[in-house]
């Protein structure tokens, strides 16, 4: 089926195209074998209201306002991408990256790495701050020499446990925040 116009929104369209580029509807449905009306959802009396007011297309859709048990208790790849961001932002700015997304963010597992990135790094804070003062008695040498590395480890680590659908806790850091 050629057609030179999209016969859902009347807009031009170029031969070999399958969909249409300004209402995004499939010109071309025989090699899906449906017609447009029809999707891989159902048809258009499948998205209606059932008895408790629950859109039955919503039950299986991950983007509507209720998502769904996963078995693997991974999460979508949306949630995961800004709070592995988040870890990787703590090494670049301290505590300022992970302090604005847990102030900008409105995603629960997105708030909760946040919090736990900036907890590590206040953590870290005061534990170069006591190895710098032991430093005057030689002890803290060591942990001074040491800390920053474990601070790029841990973070890194904590980006890849986020990037996987986990909030990773980062070891000897209290709830700060």
């Amino acid at each position: 089926m050629e057609t030179d116009h999209c016969p859902h929104c009347g807009a031009s369209l170029s031969p070999s195209a399958n969909y249409c580029s300004e209402c995004g509807e499939a010109v071309n449905d025989d090699s899906w074998g449906s017609s447009s009306a029809e999707s891989s959802w159902g048809g258009a009396d499948d998205r209606s209201l059932d008895g408790a007011g629950d859109s039955s297309w919503d039950a299986g859709n991950p983007w509507s306002g209720s998502s769904p048990e996963y078995a693997s208790g991974r999460r979508p790849e949306g949630d995961t991408t800004l709070a592995a961001i988040t870890h990787v932002l703590a090494i670049f700015t301290w505590a300022i990256g992970p302090l604005i997304v847990l102030v900008a963010t409105e995603d629960p597992f997105v708030e909760e790495n946040a919090r736990n990135a900036l907890n590590w790094q206040i953590a870290f804070t005061i534990y170069m701050t006591v190895s710098f003062f032991l430093t005057l008695v030689v002890v803290g040498i060591v942990p001074l020499l040491v800390l920053p590395m474990v601070d790029l480890v841990f973070c890194v680590l904590a980006a890849i446990k986020a990037a996987d659908g986990e909030a990773w806790s980062y070891p000897a850091t209290p709830d700060i925040v």
